[in-house]
């Protein structure tokens, strides 16, 4: 009896593991069969046997029956898991680790195309429904399919891309960087893909990265037009004012007919108290664009505000002969100024700076019946009228 106790035992054994495992074949064939409620019932009995769960080809099926669940047409049977489509992937990973020999890489390889594309519909959709947190999931899941050494195909740079833009409107910017980086690093997105990124960075507040993409940008794409603008935005509302010069001098030399360079050139010299070379670059951005509003405006603003240091310092004049000479090359001004701001009022009804603007230099040069139909036209303005 001694000798043969554990042998009987061990047969025992070997009777339940059989017996426990046929759970799992019941659930598989069930799950051919449609029959996917009664299926889940018999992987759960499977899962909970010590000796299934321990089984690789026990998460396989389970795999199967969560992805069949994802993809059913019946709601009930979609039901029957929490994000089925994350469960199958999961399950099937599993199933791997299990199988040390690789038994199973086959059967595997052959589900995760299907998986894959289950997936990327389900990204697609939520997308279009403003779920981005979820659609970015949904996406990362299928990077990780393509990225699995069993799959066994490129990354699709097409899906990272759109886990980053999913991301990006979910306001999830770590994220975003992250993706859009792998894109850059692949050469993928073209230059929208650096604007993306840079705009991620912003939102982040972090405008070294944001320096550092525009500069990386203009390098390999020197012909766009919008990564100039942009590094120049930056270099000017940053205060680097030479820099911002250094690459306006660029631009020009590429597009010599481009009011906006010139503008932003005399915005550049403005801020700087260069008031002559502020002038002349304002001047020729209207030559090139006689629409061109904040031009127009900025140049007779510049003009009117030199009258108005001059005005200040005719005040100070007390020999009266004197005066009148300051006072008349002060209204000299105001004149000059005029205008470039009824031009910029005539592209911009609506701006009350200009009107306000109007309104004194009217005053100033007595020209009355200007100044009170200027003056009406801001009561009804103001009044909403």
């Amino acid at each position: 009896m001694k000798q043969i106790l554990p042998l009987l035992l061990l047969f025992l054994i070997s009777l339940g593991g059989c017996s426990t495992k046929r759970y799992v074949r019941q659930a598989e064939q069930l799950i051919d069969d449609g029959k996917l409620e009664d299926a889940r019932e018999m992987i759960q009995l499977a899962t909970d046997s010590a000796v299934n769960n321990q089984w690789a080809k026990t998460y396989l099926v389970y795999g199967k029956l969560a992805q069949s669940a994802a993809t059913s047409k019946k709601k009930k049977e979609q039901d029957l898991f929490e994000n089925p489509l994350q469960l199958a992937y999961n399950n099937y990973m599993k199933a791997l680790d299990l199988d040390e020999k690789g038994q199973l890489d086959n059967s595997v390889s052959l589900l995760l195309p299907k998986l894959s594309n289950d997936f990327v519909d389900k990204g697609v959709k939520a997308f279009r429904v403003r779920k981005y947190e979820e659609a970015m999931i949904i996406f990362e899941y299928v990077s990780k399919i393509a990225e699995h050494d069993i799959f066994k195909t490129s990354v699709d740079t097409g899906i990272i891309y759109n886990a980053g833009l999913a991301a990006y409107n979910g306001e999830i910017y770590e994220n975003a960087v992250k993706h859009f980086t792998t894109c850059k690093e692949m050469g993928y997105g073209g230059i929208n893909l650096y604007l993306l990124l840079k705009n991620t960075y912003a939102f982040m507040n972090d405008s070294a990265n944001v320096l550092q993409v525009l500069k990386e940008a203009f390098e390999k794409y020197p012909e766009e037009d919008e990564v100039m603008v942009q590094l120049v935005n930056f270099y000017i509302s940053a205060g680097m004012n030479s820099e911002a010069l250094d690459f306006l001098k660029i631009a020009k030399e590429k597009d010599p007919n481009n009011a906006t360079y010139f503008f932003a050139e005399g915005l550049i010299y403005d801020r700087l108290g260069n008031i002559e070379s502020a002038k002349n670059a304002y001047l020729k951005s209207i030559d090139l664009d006689k629409k061109f509003f904040t031009s127009q405006y900025n140049l007779g603003a510049l003009i009117f505000n030199q009258g108005v240091i001059m005005v200040e310092e005719a005040n100070k004049i007390l020999d009266n002969e004197k005066y009148k000479v300051a006072k008349a090359a002060a209204d000299q001004q105001f004149e000059e100024a005029l205008p470039y701001l009824e031009k910029a009022h005539e592209l911009n009804k609506g701006d009350i700076e200009t009107m306000e603007t109007l309104k004194l230099i009217y005053y100033r040069l007595k020209m009355m019946d200007k100044h009170s139909w200027i003056d009406n036209k801001l009561r009804n303005l103001k009044r909403g009228n």
